[in-house]
């Protein structure tokens, strides 16, 4: 997958280098780790239902595979997680769990009104449990992690942008090629955290064609024609273009 931003405004966490990655001290780690699990044991269950325990973690090959040879080992724990269809979602879900994280942020100066780590989180729904959700996440994430320690040109995604793949997002010979990124509609678009503000931004596949119109009509238009043909949220592989 290559990233491509269709269009990119994002100033979101436009701020974190390289200096801003660094480890932090032992008397943060209490704070921190206290974040992390509220993240993936109370606010993503409160929001999803169960996401189980296992997480899909970045690998280093991944980012050799980028063209990046010396890996920040903290890049390694950011993963995803998945929620099979329960009372109030017949489709599975991806969700990241790692962007927020507030790395080298001493948490006695934090503000809770400000953005937390990179300041998005990344979902994907399916009509079925597949593989390559969580491949796409995981590469997906890794640019954004490149882009933000100022490894990779670039700019962090926001609401509306849209990403070529390079390929079929599932690998085979699917005609959506591309992700969207949008507000989600069933869950709340911006959560509070205890270290700042974290969107969630739901990424659904599109098609050439369906890239091409986002273009001349926009962001929100495209997010209109897949909710009035029932492709948004939830990303169908098998589906034929709306264009």
């Amino acid at each position: 997958m290559v990233y491509i931003p269709d269009s990119g405004k994002s100033s979101v966490g436009s701020d974190i280098g390289r200096d801003d990655m660094k480890t932090d001290s032992t008397e943060h780690e209490n704070w921190f780790q206290r974040i992390w699990r509220a993240r993936e044991e109370e606010i993503y269950p409160r929001l999803f239902g169960d996401v189980g325990k296992e997480i899909h973690t970045i690998t280093p090959g991944l980012f050799k595979n980028l063209g990046i040879q010396s890996v920040d080992p903290r890049w390694l724990t950011h993963g995803i997680l998945v929620s099979p269809p329960g009372k109030s979602r017949m489709s599975w879900l991806y969700v990241t769990s790692g962007l927020s994280n507030p790395w080298g942020v001493n948490p006695d100066v934090v503000a809770i009104n400000e953005f937390s780590g990179l300041g998005f989180e990344f979902l994907i729904q399916t009509t079925a449990s597949a593989t390559w959700p969580i491949a796409v996440l995981n590469r997906l994430m890794a640019i954004q992690i490149l882009i933000a320690a100022g490894q990779k040109e670039g700019q962090l995604l926001e609401p509306f942008d849209r990403v070529g793949l390079g390929e079929s997002i599932d690998g085979g010979v699917s005609e959506l090629k591309n992700l969207f990124v949008a507000p989600p509609e069933d869950i709340p678009s911006r959560i509070q955290t205890e270290s700042g503000l974290v969107d969630m931004l739901v990424c659904v596949g599109i098609s050439d064609a369906e890239l091409q119109f986002a273009r001349a009509q926009d962001g929100p238009g495209l997010l209109q024609l897949l909710k009035h043909h029932g492709h948004f949220p939830v990303t169908d592989p098998n589906r034929v273009s709306a264009v």
